[in-house]
């Protein structure tokens, strides 16, 4: 009996059960909405600017500093003596010498053994030429006299030929009132002879010592100066207040020259002016 009543309470409890209305099942969850995500733009990089490339400023170029035998309003030449040995004149006047000092004498007993070779190979090759004695002083009696004459006798001073040159360098122990005395007797002699008042030749440092650096001569008509100054200065120094005023008009600027057409070093000279006067050459 009892377990016909539970068996009928289990099959009632069952039919229960299946009555039930589907309402009765769990609601789902209702999924959430997703947050939309955002969509990142890039960051554009920007374009750089360029700098513009600055245009360079050219360097100037220097000027070179013009040597002495550079200079436009000179005319270049030599001084030469048988220390040159043969010289081929044509390639010195090819070169652009225009003119040249040749030595003819020394003292009292010296004549160059190469003065005529060069006075007439520098006259063929179409050079202004002009000769020159080397003063030799001392106190013997008319030792200037003597020198003037020994220059007046193997020299050749000639129409057209540059005006003569005294070269005054040394002083042999004279002093200067008597070296002054000693110049003044052999320009004056030679100025007699050949009508024109010689040139003279000396240096800066001589002039003003063994001469006293008197202007006397450039006073005197004796204004044309030839100056030894080695130096690669713009001008030389001039002695004898800028020799009485009237500047220089040769100057040697250097014992030490190459010159096509001589062999080893040689002088150069230079005049100050674009041409040679009519004043410089013997009428």
């Amino acid at each position: 009996m009892q377990r016909a009543l539970v068996g009928l309470l289990v099959f009632v409890f069952a039919v229960l059960v299946l009555a039930l209305p589907p309402g009765a099942e769990a609601k789902p969850r209702p999924r959430p909405t997703p947050t939309p995500t955002p969509t990142v733009r890039p960051t554009p990089t920007p374009t750089a600017t360029p700098n513009p490339t600055p245009t360079a400023t050219p360097t100037p170029t220097a000027t070179p500093t013009p040597s002495p035998s550079a200079t436009p309003t000179s005319v270049d030449g030599i001084d030469v003596s048988y220390h040159q040995g043969t010289i081929d004149w044509s390639q010195v006047a090819a070169s652009g010498k225009r003119f040249a000092f040749v030595r003819a004498t020394a003292g009292t007993l010296t004549a160059d053994t190469e003065y005529a070779r060069n006075r007439a190979g520098a006259r063929l090759a179409g050079l202004s030429v002009g000769s020159y004695h080397f003063g030799n002083p001392d106190t013997a009696p008319n030792d200037a006299s003597n020198e003037a004459s020994w220059f007046l006798q193997n020299a050749t001073i000639a129409s057209g030929d540059l005006i003569p040159v005294l070269d005054l360098e040394v002083s042999n122990g004279l002093d200067p009132a008597t070296l002054t005395a000693w110049a003044q007797a052999w320009l004056s002699q030679v100025s007699g002879a050949t009508g024109v008042r010689p040139i003279v030749y000396t240096s800066p440092n001589f002039w003003s010592t063994s001469m006293a650096d008197t202007d006397w001569f450039a006073r005197n008509g004796y204004t044309v100066l030839w100056i030894a100054n080695w130096t690669t200065a713009s001008g030389p120094t001039v002695p004898a207040g800028n020799w009485g005023g009237s500047g220089w008009a040769f100057w040697q600027h250097s014992s030490t020259g190459a010159v096509a057409g001589v062999v080893g070093p040689v002088d150069l000279d230079r005049f100050n002016g674009s041409s040679l006067p009519a004043a410089l050459f013997v009428p």
